[in-house]
């Protein structure tokens, strides 16, 4: 009797993985496809392209049925394709500084990777800080908050961002999506450069933006920096406050210390022996390009071309030129073969949609919708107004989100005869509160690039993004009921 085998086929779950990036691949195109075809009664066609694109990217970043940095190019090709913005626009997305900045950045980290200064950094971190992640991912938070005081967010993230990953790597958590830890700490750090981001008007261009339209529109006077910081430090210390809770409760490690004892830890940093030359150039190059980047307003005027993203860059190119006993610090084959380059797609990508969403009216629109409801002013008025810059500033940048509500806000509530200031600093500290998506600020499109988890970014960036609509709403309508001058520029 002859027994035929049935061939075995793939095991299940890879069937099952197979079949679900299928169905989210089709499923991106297709949110854009149904606002593109059904919502033309009540969109334009720019409009309706520019939220059918936010649709497709939110859906693929989140679900990964193709690389991160592919879908970081889809505002490129779907623009081409459906000619619905100038293609000037996306490009220049893909070309912009804080691009530059990143590959600058990248340069002096992956020689720092070539000499081992990775490995020291992240054992004097594990030194310093301790080896319990929970410590851990609060000192990062905090340390990335204050920074984002007093420097834009992104300069912040790319140079925090580095060293945090440098240290997972050392204790082996190489793969970032699959870690509770390593996307917890990345995370922290791009939270952090939002929390703190709106505490002085140095912290990124939508605080100067938002300085700009009050003394156009509303003061017509200068608008002090002692003003800013005496108004949005009782709101980015509330929201601190809260983020630290959250955090605490929200993530969950999968190891509560990290391998090895501070003694275990010291052994090892001496076993490294003293700093090779190499190893001196490496950081002293990424010390020098941060401390440019902190100085700019000391030598602006001097070298005004001269930004961070040039002097990373500038630092970044040395290190191929530096040699040590006749060996560069780097080599461009080294260098090819271990930077990250879907991190600048990725970037790109967000900034583009970002651009994309404003060019197109698609972001005004959605305001433009809402903004009628707020005609009876008060704590109703404030809500609606702090919903919207929410929702904005989760699907584009913070920038474009302050640019988009703030001059709404103004119009609608000088319209009514109500002094708009209150609203304007409820808005703008919403409007840095980025977390969900890799568009929506300079930090998450930094650790997104990294390889974080970006469902893990989603679902707690969004629960964070609710506290902090309570939190901001509720401490600025408190300040401006019972401070009178809260209301003041």
């Amino acid at each position: 009797m002859t027994t035929v085998e049935q061939a075995p086929g793939p095991p299940a779950p890879l069937q099952t993985s197979k079949n679900r990036d299928w169905l989210h691949t089709i499923i991106g195109p297709a949110l854009f496809a149904a606002v593109v075809l059904l919502a033309g009664s009540v969109m334009d066609y720019p409009i309706r392209c520019g939220i059918g694109l936010l649709l497709w990217m939110a859906w693929w970043w989140v679900t990964r049925p193709v690389d991160l940095a592919v879908t970081g190019f889809l505002p490129l090709a779907v623009a081409a394709v459906f000619n619905f913005v100038p293609l000037a626009t996306v490009l220049r997305a893909y070309s912009q500084d804080l691009i530059i900045l990143l590959i600058g950045a990248n340069l002096l980290t992956t020689t720092w990777a070539r000499w081992g200064v990775d490995r020291r950094i992240a054992l004097v971190s594990l030194i310093t800080m301790g080896t319990n992640t929970r410590r851990q991912i609060m000192t990062w938070f905090v340390l990335a908050m204050i920074l984002s005081a007093f420097l834009p967010n992104t300069i912040v993230a790319a140079s925090m961002i580095p060293i945090v990953v440098a240290m997972l790597h050392f204790i082996g958590i190489e793969d970032l999506w699959n870690s509770r830890l390593g996307t917890a700490m990345v995370v922290a750090v791009a939270w952090g450069t939002s929390v703190g981001g709106y505490a002085t008007p140095l912290g990124g261009a939508p605080n100067l933006l938002t300085i700009q339209f009050i003394q156009q529109s509303v003061t017509h006077r200068e608008f002090l920096f002692v003003t800013w910081v005496t108004r949005f430090l009782p709101l980015a210390v509330a929201l601190a406050a809260v983020s630290i809770v959250f955090m605490h409760f929200a993530f969950r490690p999968e190891m509560e210390e990290l391998k090895g004892s501070r003694g275990f830890f010291l052994e090892r940093i001496r076993a490294l022996g003293p700093m090779s030359a190499q190893e001196r150039w490496g950081l002293s190059l990424f010390g020098i390009a941060t401390a440019l980047a902190f100085a700019r307003p000391l030598y602006a005027s001097w070298l005004p071309s001269l930004a961070p993203a040039y002097a990373f860059l500038s630092c970044g190119l040395l290190c191929f030129v530096i040699r040590r006993g006749g060996e560069p610090l780097i080599r461009w084959n080294y260098a090819q073969a271990n930077m990250m380059w879907g991190l600048f797609y990725l970037f790109a990508g967000g900034t583009a949609l970002g651009e994309i969403l404003s060019e197109t009216g698609a972001a005004a629109f959605v305001a433009g919708k809402l903004a009628p409801y707020a005609s009876g002013g008060g704590f109703v008025a404030a809500a609606l107004f702090s919903v919207l810059t929410v929702v904005i500033t989760q699907i584009t940048s913070n920038t474009a989100a302050v640019a988009i509500i703030v001059p709404i806000t103004i119009s609608t509530f000088q319209g009514l005869g109500i002094n708009p200031i209150p609203f304007v600093y409820i808005v703008t500290a919403l409007g840095n509160c980025g977390f969900a998506l890799p568009s929506s600020a300079g930090g998450p499109a930094v650790a997104a690039g990294y390889g974080i988890n970006l469902q893990t970014m989603l679902w707690k960036g969004l629960l964070l993004t609710v506290l902090a609509l309570v939190t901001i709403l509720g401490t600025g309508y408190l300040l401006a009921t019972y401070w009178e001058g809260f209301g003041g520029a």
